[in-house]
Formats: C-alpha cells, structure tokens, sequence
C-alpha cells in the first residue's frame, strides 16, 4: 500500500506537469476535443485525491464525533460551493490544488501527493470547532463571516476575553475564556496564539454589548492558517458575508 500511494502520487505529479508543459508549448496536432478531454482528465484525477484527503481528515476528527462531523460537512459544502462557481478548468484546477495543499499537513506521508504547482495556499486547515455545548448545529441558511487577523490569548477586555482573532476593527474571540479546555484543540491553539500566527476564521457574527462581533460559539467555527504578512492571501479583508 505505501508503494502504490507513492507511485500513484508520482504518477499524478508528473502527469499533471506533463500536461502543464504541453499547454505551454505549440501543439498544432492538438485538437480542442483533445486538450478538453485531457482537463477533464486531470480534473477527475484532482478531485479523486481530493475525496482522499478529506477522507482522512473526518477520521482524524473522529468517527463518532458527530458535532465535530456535522461542522466538517460544512466546510466541505463551503468549499463545494467555491469549486462550482469556477466557470473555466484553469479556476477549477487553482481551486482543487489549494485545497489540497489546505489538508496536506493532516495527511500521512506516503499519502501526500507532491505539490502540483510552485503556489501558496489560500489557508491551512488548523482546527474544526464545534458547538461548544457539544450539540450538533442546526441547519441555517444564515450568511457566516470571516474575520483574517494575529490569533491571540485576549485576557483585558472582559466582554472579549478568550481564543480571538484581532483585525483593524477589534478582538474578535471564537471561544470563550470559560469554554477553554471543552475541546484538545483548544490547548494547540492557545500555543499557536503565542506565536502571532496569522489565521483566517469562518463562523457565524454574534454582536457583543459593545458592538464588536465575536463568533457564535453556539455553532461552527472553522479555523485555518494563513501565509506571512506580506502575502496576497493574508491581507485583512474585515467581516464579510
């Protein structure tokens, strides 16, 4: 099996430069049916890796974990819903390849494919939060929001103490300093927010009595790790829909 997952990776890699250089270099012979059929191709050889990588990281978030599970399938209908607006194969194989690269670091090593291409990723998967209450979220068509910002231990603002992330409009806390230790990964997080790493948050805005939103730690929240700050991708973006 180890065997196979690397030839299959390298397969994969090689194919899919193979096909770049041949994009790149005059193929007059080439028809369209030809180059739309080899998109389809690596399109389908993309989204096979893709099934596996996400396989193991609902594993890795536990099986019988339902609330945790449920908050998974969200994220993946998120990305589902990017991966269908793409309106060309080159959007497609962007997206399909940046969210591999998001699910690397949860993969075993003989399951890693080589990076496909020489780009960064739009955020790396750290942590999948559920309800605090332990209970599975309910279904809601309600907009979430994303916040990008440093991951910080807030311990001066009583109403905005906790795990949060701080953007130009203030401390945003995902969870609360009484929810501290309901999950492990709170504890890896608590060490990352000591780094000043920087993170992207997905969830939903709850407003707090002083008007800055914090997230409803009564639903999902999805915690992913961004480049350095002078990155493309790590730019604050403030509170979107």
């Amino acid at each position: 099996m180890h065997g196979q997952g690397i030839l299959l990776a390298k397969g994969l890699a090689m194919g899919l430069v193979m096909g770049m250089a041949t994009a790149c270099s005059p193929a007059p012979a080439a028809t369209d049916a030809q180059a739309l059929q080899d998109a389809q191709l690596q399109d389908a050889e993309l989204q096979d890796v893709l099934a596996r990588y996400e396989s193991a990281v609902a594993w890795l978030l536990g099986p019988d974990r339902t609330a945790v599970q449920a908050c998974w399938d969200e994220d993946r209908q998120a990305f589902a819903a990017e991966l269908a607006a793409c309106t060309d194969a080159g959007c497609r194989s962007a997206t399909l390849q940046r969210r591999l690269l998001a699910l690397e670091g949860w993969q075993a090593d003989h399951q890693r494919v080589p990076p496909l291409l020489p780009m960064q990723a739009n955020g790396e998967l750290l942590a999948i939060l559920a309800p605090e209450d332990g209970s599975v979220p309910p279904s809601s068509r309600t907009p979430q929001a994303t916040r990008e910002g440093v991951l910080v231990h807030a311990v001066d603002d009583p109403q905005h103490m906790g795990l949060a992330v701080v953007d130009a409009d203030g401390t945003h806390v995902l969870v609360h300093d009484a929810d501290l230790g309901n999950d492990d990964t709170d504890r890896e997080l608590l060490e990352l927010a000591a780094t000043g790493v920087r993170v992207r948050v997905h969830g939903q805005p709850l407003p707090a009595a002083n008007g800055i939103d914090d997230f409803d730690t009564s639903r999902c929240r999805r915690v992913y790790r961004l480049g350095d700050a002078t990155s493309p991708e790590s730019d604050p973006r403030g509170m979107q829909p």
